[in-house]
């Protein structure tokens, strides 16, 4: 057996030992976290190692006919991989294709429980919705929201201001209420996908596009895409990495276009989510500035120069207008922290979360991304997915993720679910197919028995 090797080249063995443990973590922390939920309720799971809505028992089967609609897309992204369809349209229109095919499936879920499958996420009293009632003008909020942070829900207690500052501003132009605050997680599950895929073209060229595409529409972390506000941070982030790319590989004035949207959106990443800081601090853009970077062997350095100054110059720009406006980010960051450790994360010990978020995120990423990653050989897509990788590691290590992850790491996943990319070949018609089968799947299988918080 130790001398057998699969298709890639991976020992046998070792692959038999990853998915043998991948069982074991899941397997221990559904067991686990029964036990430790009914011992200790604080920890508000209820679907252990998952949150439910109800934080007794978060599973519940139920049928509703969107599921329907979500495999039918399915099957067909199905039978279009296998009929060879994504190697033979314009790449622009597998972008587009992949990206609204993606919200589609993520909507289509989420319909299982009716309109309330997408509001609940949006108008639920602990969301960020809920505080405009409260929340003074904009100039005020900022700067007392350090002082004031007790007076809001428990999501803009765990956030910096930006959210909200966004949902003001859209409620002054006659956009307030769930729907148009649901409908910026949709259009986040939408772009997410063109950013990823951009960024892959930049990084590991159209073939990998052609790959990456179709698992981009159906993974089971899709059910907590529509449903939260994290799916705007997520996209917002991943089309940060994007222009970082497309920066580096322009000529001409462009660098310096791509690099100041760059900064723009990590910087707006930065006061949506404190989460932003492994973006910054970790490998996921620095991976992409330099996989481009050593690919452009023999050219100017110059569009490097170019995008890190005009991306940092808008970044700094950003932090000093809220500094200048009454928030600072790292006093913000200091006083979430200590909202942190009074609440919930105080009953939830790192003994378990240190096994049970392991087990969230690869019930998240789905099988096709746990043999994705034992296949996957290239060096360039292996820049973003082990940037991804790492980065959810730092967020892990931090243990300010005690559970929530299937939500929280929305930021880091599809950087992760792109090694399935590799199962996706030409040549072997039927592999990818079927693994793409086995991740809509999950997906439906998890939206139907599980009722998510989110």
């Amino acid at each position: 057996m130790s001398r057998r090797r699969t298709w890639a080249g991976t020992p046998a063995i070792l692959v038999v030992a990853i998915w043998l443990l991948a069982f074991v973590l899941i397997a221990v922390s559904v067991v686990w976290g029964r036990a430790y939920q009914r011992e200790t309720p604080e920890i508000f799971l209820g679907a252990a190692p998952l949150v439910g809505r109800d934080f007794r028992d978060g599973w519940h089967w139920r049928f509703g006919w969107s599921l329907v609609g979500a495999a039918l897309l399915a099957l067909w992204l199905v039978v279009s991989v296998q009929r060879g369809w994504w190697w033979r349209i314009r790449l622009r229109w597998v972008v587009v294709v992949a990206s609204l095919a993606a919200g589609a499936f993520g909507v289509l879920l989420a319909l299982t429980d009716g309109a309330d499958g997408i509001l609940h996420g949006a108008v639920h009293p602990t969301e960020y919705l809920a505080n405009l009632e409260i929340t003074p003008p904009a100039g005020e909020f900022l700067r007392t929201f350090v002082d004031r942070i007790d007076d809001y829900s428990v999501h803009v207690r765990g956030h910096p201001p930006g959210f909200v500052l966004v949902l003001m501003g859209m409620d002054a132009v006659g956009l307030g209420g769930g729907w148009p605050t649901a409908m910026l997680s949709v259009l986040g599950t939408i772009a997410l996908p063109a950013a990823v895929l951009v960024t892959v073209w930049a990084t590991a060229g159209p073939d990998w596009v052609r790959r990456a595409a179709p698992l981009l529409v159906v993974p089971p972390y899709a059910l907590w895409m529509v449903t939260s506000a994290d799916a705007v941070f997520t996209a917002v982030g991943a089309w940060g990495v994007a222009f970082c790319a497309l920066g580096l590989r322009a000529g001409g004035r462009w660098p310096v276009v791509y690099g100041a949207l760059s900064g723009a959106m990590l910087v707006a990443l930065l006061f949506m989510t404190y989460g932003g800081a492994t973006y910054l601090l970790t490998p996921i853009t620095l991976a992409v500035a330099t996989a481009v970077w050593r690919r452009r062997a023999g050219r100017s350095n110059r569009p490097v120069v170019e995008v890190v100054a005009a991306a940092m110059v808008v970044a700094a720009a950003v932090t000093a207008a809220f500094w200048a406006l009454g928030f600072w980010w790292f006093e913000g960051a200091a006083e979430t922290r200590l909202q942190y450790w009074a609440g919930t994360a105080q009953f939830r010990t790192w003994t378990y979360f240190g096994i049970a978020n392991i087990a969230v995120a690869l019930i998240a990423l789905g099988p096709a991304t746990l043999s994705g990653l034992t296949t996957l050989r290239d060096r360039w897509m292996w820049v973003l997915v082990g940037g991804g990788a790492l980065a959810l590691m730092v967020s892990h290590l931090s243990q300010y993720t005690r559970a929530e992850v299937e939500r929280i790491w929305l930021l880091f996943y599809p950087w992760i679910a792109i090694a399935g990319a590799a199962l996706v070949q030409r040549r072997r018609p039927w592999l990818g197919p079927g693994w793409i089968a086995v991740q809509a799947a999950c997906a439906i299988l998890l939206q139907a028995a599980l009722v998510s918080k989110w």
